[in-house]
Protein backbone atom coordinates (compact mmCIF):
# COMPACT_ATOMS: atom_id res chain seq x y z
CA UNK A 1 0.00 0.00 0.00
CA UNK A 2 1.49 3.71 -1.01
CA UNK A 3 2.31 6.09 1.47
CA UNK A 4 -0.44 8.13 -0.01
CA UNK A 5 -3.38 5.33 0.15
CA UNK A 6 -2.00 4.80 3.68
CA UNK A 7 -2.84 8.67 5.04
CA UNK A 8 -5.54 8.54 3.73
CA UNK A 9 -6.90 5.72 4.93
CA UNK A 10 -5.69 6.88 8.40
CA UNK A 11 -7.53 10.18 8.14
CA UNK A 12 -10.83 8.29 6.71
CA UNK A 13 -10.26 5.69 10.15
CA UNK A 14 -9.99 9.54 12.38
CA UNK A 15 -13.33 10.87 11.10
CA UNK A 16 -15.11 8.14 11.21
CA UNK A 17 -13.76 7.50 15.05
CA UNK A 18 -14.63 10.89 15.79
CA UNK A 19 -18.23 10.71 14.03
CA UNK A 20 -18.93 7.76 16.43
CA UNK A 21 -17.37 9.49 19.84
CA UNK A 22 -19.72 12.74 18.82
CA UNK A 23 -22.59 10.90 18.25
CA UNK A 24 -22.26 9.42 21.41
CA UNK A 25 -22.12 12.77 23.59
CA UNK A 26 -24.79 13.50 21.87
CA UNK A 27 -26.63 10.61 22.52
CA UNK A 28 -25.43 10.59 26.18
CA UNK A 29 -26.45 14.70 26.27
CA UNK A 30 -30.21 13.06 25.33
CA UNK A 31 -30.42 10.91 27.34
CA UNK A 32 -28.78 11.61 30.71
CA UNK A 33 -30.34 15.08 31.16
CA UNK A 34 -29.76 14.58 35.21
CA UNK A 35 -25.71 14.29 34.51
CA UNK A 36 -23.64 16.33 36.73
CA UNK A 37 -21.48 16.06 32.94
CA UNK A 38 -24.05 17.40 30.61
CA UNK A 39 -22.30 20.13 29.95
CA UNK A 40 -19.01 18.41 29.19
CA UNK A 41 -20.73 15.89 26.90
CA UNK A 42 -22.40 18.60 25.14
CA UNK A 43 -19.59 20.74 24.66
CA UNK A 44 -17.26 17.92 23.76
CA UNK A 45 -19.60 16.69 20.84
CA UNK A 46 -19.20 20.81 19.77
CA UNK A 47 -15.38 20.04 19.60
CA UNK A 48 -15.46 16.85 17.74
CA UNK A 49 -17.58 18.42 15.03
CA UNK A 50 -15.52 21.00 14.70
CA UNK A 51 -12.58 18.92 14.15
CA UNK A 52 -14.49 16.78 12.22
CA UNK A 53 -15.16 19.29 9.99
CA UNK A 54 -11.21 20.73 10.28
CA UNK A 55 -10.13 17.33 9.03
CA UNK A 56 -13.00 16.87 5.95
CA UNK A 57 -11.66 20.49 4.86
CA UNK A 58 -7.92 19.29 5.41
CA UNK A 59 -8.54 16.24 3.20
CA UNK A 60 -10.47 17.44 0.77
CA UNK A 61 -7.21 20.30 0.64
CA UNK A 62 -5.20 17.40 0.15
CA UNK A 63 -7.27 15.86 -2.29
CA UNK A 64 -7.72 19.09 -4.48
CA UNK A 65 -3.68 18.98 -4.79
CA UNK A 66 -3.94 22.95 -4.75
CA UNK A 67 -0.45 24.89 -4.59
CA UNK A 68 -0.49 25.18 -0.75
CA UNK A 69 -2.78 21.82 -0.32
CA UNK A 70 0.27 20.28 1.92
CA UNK A 71 0.78 23.35 3.99
CA UNK A 72 -2.80 24.41 4.56
CA UNK A 73 -3.61 20.33 5.44
CA UNK A 74 -1.00 20.50 8.21
CA UNK A 75 -2.29 22.80 9.88
CA UNK A 76 -5.77 22.09 9.90
CA UNK A 77 -4.54 18.95 11.25
CA UNK A 78 -2.67 20.39 14.02
CA UNK A 79 -5.44 22.20 14.82
CA UNK A 80 -7.53 19.61 15.19
CA UNK A 81 -5.29 17.58 16.99
CA UNK A 82 -4.53 20.15 19.68
CA UNK A 83 -8.57 20.37 19.97
CA UNK A 84 -8.17 16.36 20.55
CA UNK A 85 -5.87 16.85 23.02
CA UNK A 86 -7.49 19.28 24.98
CA UNK A 87 -10.86 16.88 25.17
CA UNK A 88 -8.49 13.81 25.63
CA UNK A 89 -7.17 15.11 28.87
CA UNK A 90 -10.41 16.62 29.95
CA UNK A 91 -11.90 12.69 29.71
CA UNK A 92 -9.13 12.15 32.34
CA UNK A 93 -10.65 14.97 34.60
CA UNK A 94 -13.48 13.45 34.54
CA UNK A 95 -13.43 10.11 35.06
CA UNK A 96 -12.31 10.40 38.66
CA UNK A 97 -15.01 11.97 39.51
CA UNK A 98 -18.08 10.18 41.12
CA UNK A 99 -19.64 8.92 38.07
CA UNK A 100 -21.61 5.85 37.30
CA UNK A 101 -19.59 2.66 36.03
CA UNK A 102 -21.20 3.46 32.56
CA UNK A 103 -19.82 6.92 32.64
CA UNK A 104 -16.25 5.64 33.96
CA UNK A 105 -16.02 3.75 31.36
CA UNK A 106 -17.24 5.67 28.58
CA UNK A 107 -14.56 8.34 29.48
CA UNK A 108 -12.04 5.48 29.23
CA UNK A 109 -12.77 4.87 25.89
CA UNK A 110 -13.52 7.94 24.48
CA UNK A 111 -10.02 8.41 25.87
CA UNK A 112 -8.86 5.78 24.42
CA UNK A 113 -10.76 6.44 20.78
CA UNK A 114 -9.34 10.18 20.91
CA UNK A 115 -5.78 8.32 21.58
CA UNK A 116 -5.92 6.87 18.67
CA UNK A 117 -7.19 9.22 16.15
CA UNK A 118 -3.90 11.30 17.55
CA UNK A 119 -1.73 9.07 17.01
CA UNK A 120 -3.19 8.52 13.25
CA UNK A 121 -3.08 12.24 12.42
CA UNK A 122 0.28 12.91 13.57
CA UNK A 123 1.66 9.92 11.52
CA UNK A 124 -0.57 11.49 8.57
CA UNK A 125 1.00 14.67 9.26
CA UNK A 126 4.92 13.29 9.51
CA UNK A 127 3.77 11.59 6.03
CA UNK A 128 2.94 14.89 4.64
CA UNK A 129 6.02 16.82 6.18
CA UNK A 130 8.10 14.05 5.03
CA UNK A 131 6.36 13.60 1.53
CA UNK A 132 6.81 17.56 1.48
CA UNK A 133 10.52 17.50 1.98
CA UNK A 134 11.08 14.87 -0.69
CA UNK A 135 9.05 16.85 -3.44
CA UNK A 136 11.13 19.94 -2.44
CA UNK A 137 14.51 17.92 -2.80
CA UNK A 138 14.64 17.59 -6.23
CA UNK A 139 14.00 21.18 -6.67
CA UNK A 140 16.51 22.37 -4.51
CA UNK A 141 19.13 20.44 -6.80
CA UNK A 142 17.74 21.73 -10.21
CA UNK A 143 18.24 25.16 -8.70
CA UNK A 144 21.73 24.37 -7.30
CA UNK A 145 22.66 23.32 -11.41
CA UNK A 146 21.66 26.09 -12.26
CA UNK A 147 23.60 28.41 -9.84
CA UNK A 148 26.67 26.45 -10.66
CA UNK A 149 26.46 27.53 -14.54
CA UNK A 150 25.61 30.81 -13.64
CA UNK A 151 29.02 30.76 -11.42
CA UNK A 152 30.78 29.02 -14.52
CA UNK A 153 29.66 32.24 -16.59
CA UNK A 154 30.96 34.57 -14.20
CA UNK A 155 34.04 32.72 -13.98
CA UNK A 156 34.63 32.64 -17.25
CA UNK A 157 33.38 36.12 -18.04
CA UNK A 158 36.24 37.39 -15.24
CA UNK A 159 38.87 35.63 -17.15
Amino acid sequence: MNKITKKDNGIKNSISKLFILRDSCVGTSITQKDNPNIIWFEGAAILLEEGVDQLRSAKNKMDSGGTDASKDFSLSVKDAVSKLIVLKNSCRGDSSLDESDENTNWFAGAESIICEAIDQLQKALQETVTQAVVTAAPKAADDSGDNDSVEAEKQAAAG
